[in-house]
């Protein structure tokens, strides 16, 4: 099977990976300047002014206020740094943006990556630019306490710990000795484009003007991605797809390859050469390395054992309902793992204990319910079907009137995941009556065909929403495959 989707998911060349542009990471790297005080980046600045939304904000096309008041600031920060007068209309209605809309992420339920620490400390940094913002609201501030009280100072600088990806926390309280020390081979700091950018405000480096440099060539229209290199976390993800439609392809070897020379003794993280391991990379590589019959030490996932159920990473805010999916999915298919059955009672009482009412998950690392729904339904297929059939239910009730899934007339991702599990379900309990998602199929065909060309909403969680794209790409080709191969 070798569609146009297909052949772009397999890029094995490899780039480090793909994602959507980042208005909050390209405001930082046109915050880089040179002696005289000009931005280094003035693409990034361009950038940042032809990508204004008309309400006064930046950020994802999804309506989402953590994203874009973080998105927005970072923005206006830049601009006014770089030359208050001349872009004073773009301050002026970001601005505005964030005195109208600060007050809904006192209500906000998902948390982005770091927000607890990044938006308290920005807002402070925007206090000392004199920009006028609410600074009367104080939020996040009792999180960003306890966060910091969980962290010792050592710590912070450390390229071994995921807060290095979130550096810019730091703000005008960094300790330049420490710096140094910080940067990466790869001359990122953290793999984060933002984190890099801040340590170039303060540190002349050429590795890591380099980086950026690369991540801009990558982008190839001004903007920087809120992540990279992201190979490991790309190709996990999609053989995760792939697999899960039955497609075994000669080229997972290359994959395999890769992640079985990233796994050290506690995973693997976002990328190769990548110090910081995490539960969710390592599981998805070790059952890409497992399905292809690759050595898997199974005792690689005991140090995020908790008890209750498996962190994502140390000093973790809450846990990842998705991670643990992933884990469970993991286990049922090793017969071989040590205390199977005592391992998959505890992750089934975890993931059945975060149902919502309404039959569906919802998780830290997506937007869409539809994607941790989608996955919960492959893991509990044969372990628990009174909750897969809940699932089930819930996504067949919701879906919308032209076949499709997700809000506003429904998005292409999530109308994936959700065949994904419709077929998986239709394949491995029970026959649905596959009309059902006949109209879907259209869309993903007509979507997959101009899909190289289609922007896609950015969906996953970090500092702010972003999309892997190949990803994305992986689950519309895997579902495509499910409904066509559907009557086999």
């Amino acid at each position: 099977m070798q569609t146009p989707v297909l052949q772009q998911v397999r890029s094995l060349e490899h780039d480090g990976g793909k994602m959507s542009s980042s208005a909050y990471d390209t405001a930082w790297a046109a915050r880089v300047t040179d002696q005289r005080g000009k931005s280094l980046f003035p693409e990034c600045v361009r950038w940042l002014l032809e990508n204004q939304h008309p309400d006064g904000s930046w950020g994802s096309q999804i309506l989402d206020y953590h994203d874009r008041v973080l998105s927005t600031l970072s923005a206006i920060m830049a601009l006014n740094e770089i030359d208050r007068r001349q872009y004073e209309p773009y301050i002026q209605r970001g601005e505005t943006y964030i005195w109208e809309h600060m007050k809904y992420l006192e209500v906000e339920t998902c948390q982005f990556v770091g927000g607890e620490m990044l938006l308290p400390s920005l807002i402070q940094q925007a206090q000392s630019m004199g920009l006028d913002l609410p600074l009367h609201m104080k939020v996040y501030e009792k999180a960003h306490h306890a966060k910091l009280k969980k962290i010792e100072e050592s710590m912070w600088y450390s390229p071994l710990t995921s807060l290095s990806f979130s550096l810019e926390f730091l703000g005008n309280n960094v300790d330049l000795a420490c710096l140094p020390n910080i940067l990466l081979s790869n001359g990122s700091v953290g793999n984060s484009p933002a984190a890099t950018a801040f340590f170039l405000t303060h540190r002349k480096n050429a590795k890591a003007l380099r980086y950026l440099k690369t991540v801009l060539q990558l982008t190839g229209d001004g903007s920087m991605m809120e992540a990279y290199p992201i190979d490991v976390f790309e190709l996990g993800w999609i053989m995760y797809n792939l697999i899960s439609a039955g497609l075994y392809l000669e080229w997972y070897a290359e994959i395999c390859d890769l992640l079985l020379s990233c796994m050290g003794r506690l995973g693997v993280g976002m990328s190769s050469g990548f110090p910081v391991p995490d539960l969710d990379d390592t599981i998805m590589g070790c059952r890409a390395l497992y399905e292809m019959h690759y050595p898997v030490d199974f005792s690689i996932i005991d140090a995020y054992d908790v008890g209750d159920y498996f962190a994502t990473y140390p000093f973790e805010v809450g846990a990842s309902v998705s991670t643990n999916i992933h884990v469970l999915d993991f286990v049922k298919n090793c017969s071989e793992f040590p205390n199977r059955e005592e391992v998959i009672e505890r992750l089934v009482r975890f993931i059945r204990r975060e149902i919502h009412p309404g039959g569906y998950w919802t998780d830290k690392w997506h937007v869409s319910p539809y994607y941790t729904t989608g996955h919960a339904v492959l893991a509990l297929c044969n372990v628990d079907l009174a909750l897969v059939e809940t699932a089930i239910s819930w996504i067949l009730e919701s879906q919308n009137e032209n076949g499709t899934w997700g809000e506003k007339g429904g998005t292409l991702e999530e109308t994936a995941l959700a065949v994904q599990a419709l077929m998986y379900y239709h394949r491995h309990i029970e026959r649905i009556d596959t009309e059902i998602v006949s109209n879907a199929i259209s869309v993903l065909d007509y979507g997959g065909s101009t899909l190289a060309s289609a922007k896609l909403p950015d969906m996953w969680i970090c500092k702010v929403l972003y999309n892997p794209v190949r990803i994305v790409w992986s689950a519309i080709t895997s579902a495509r495959f499910m409904a066509k191969t559907r009557h086999l």
